[in-house]
């Protein structure tokens, strides 16, 4: 059975996180992309998206080169040929040596001990 993929699925296979946050934009690129070249609108189906259920459009395995270009125009990403790379996480964390806990303040990951 040929499966029908969306935007986010194309992003996993990539690399990136299905909720990038520069897929719904690439998915505007991709369905515009698909109106040129076929003169008509990409099918779609229901996704449950950050908590509801959302339409998206959707792609046979015959019209992923579709996604393949917008890949490649779409401004954030034009010009590569793999993922962008994931961002630094910059430690949030300030800890004091005068032991005052009312001036800690926590990093971003998970606790590892209380101050």
């Amino acid at each position: 059975m040929n499966r029908r993929i969306t935007v986010a699925e194309y992003l996993v296979r990539r690399g990136l996180p299905a909720d990038w946050p520069y897929g719904s934009p690439l998915g505007r690129v991709a369905a515009s992309l698909y109106r040129q070249t076929y003169g008509r609108e990409p099918r779609r189906a229901w996704r449950f998206i950050n908590g509801r259920f959302r339409q998206v459009m959707t792609y046979a395995p015959g019209e992923q080169h579709v996604l393949t270009r917008a890949w490649e125009q779409y401004g954030c990403t034009a010009g590569r040929r793999t993922a962008p790379a994931a961002r630094p996480v910059r430690p949030t964390a300030v800890w004091l040596p005068s032991g005052d806990a009312m001036r800690w303040v926590p990093a971003a990951g998970p606790v590892r001990a209380h101050p």
